[in-house]
C-alpha cells in the first residue's frame, strides 16, 4: 500500500502521510503525518489568530482509531507560532483537541461507547484505564455540551433528594418543560 492511499484511509483534511510503519506481530500501524503543500494556515491556540511563518515544529504522537485488529498511532508534525498577543504558542489543531494523546475521532468513539456502556467496559473495548476513559469522556461531554442548541428556559424545577446520614440532601435543578437536569450538587449550610 501506498503512502497516498494511506492518506485517503485516514482522512485527516489538509494532511498527508509520508511515512508508514506496520508491526505485523504486535498488531501496530505507525502513521508520520504532515500538513499538504497548499496547507500553510496556522492558527494560534491562545487567540486564534492566523499566520504563514512557523516559529517550528516537533512531532506529536496521538492514539488514532484502530483500522480492523491494528492499533494506530499518527505521528503528527505540530508547527509553533510566533504570535505578538500570545507569545510563541503551538497551532490549534482540529484532530487534535487537546494535549492528551489521543485524536478527536478516537476521543468521539470512546466518548459515545461511554453512552451505552459502562467506563469499565469501555477501558476493556478500548484497552485504556478507567480514569483515561473518564478523562476522555469528560472532554467529550465539554465539547458536546459547548456546540449543542440549548433551549430557552421558561420553567425550572428545584427538588431534593436524600442521599442519606452523610451527604444528607443532593438538590437538583431541571428544565421544567424538556426534564432536562441543570444543575446538581450539595447545597450549603
Amino acid at each position: 500500500m501506498r503512502d497516498n492511499e494511506f492518506t485517503k484511509i485516514l482522512g485527516w483534511p489538509g494532511y498527508r502521510v509520508y511515512r508508514h510503519e506496520i508491526d505485523e506481530t504486535a498488531k501496530t500501524l505507525r502513521l508520520w503525518v504532515r500538513r499538504k503543500r497548499g496547507n500553510r494556515k496556522l492558527i494560534c491556540s491562545g487567540c486564534g489568530r492566523k499566520f504563514t511563518d512557523a516559529h517550528d515544529y516537533n512531532e506529536r504522537e496521538v492514539r488514532d482509531l484502530p483500522w480492523g485488529e491494528y492499533r494506530t498511532t499518527v505521528v503528527i508534525e505540530v508547527y509553533r507560532v510566533c504570535c505578538p498577543q500570545c507569545g510563541i504558542k503551538v497551532e490549534k489543531v482540529p484532530q487534535l483537541p487537546s494535549k492528551a494523546p489521543f485524536s478527536k475521532r478516537f476521543e468521539d468513539a470512546v466518548g459515545l461507547a461511554c453512552e451505552s456502556a459502562s467506563v469499565r467496559q469501555v477501558a476493556r473495548q478500548f484497552r485504556l484505564a478507567a480514569s483515561t476513559v473518564r478523562a476522555i469522556d469528560l472532554r467529550y461531554l465539554q465539547r458536546w455540551s459547548a456546540t449543542r442548541r440549548k433551549d430557552r428556559l421558561e420553567q425550572m424545577g428545584v427538588d431534593e433528594i436524600y442521599f442519606g446520614k452523610q451527604m444528607k440532601f443532593i438538590t437538583v435543578v431541571s428544565n421544567l418543560e424538556t426534564g432536562e437536569p441543570l444543575w446538581f450538587g450539595q447545597a450549603t449550610e
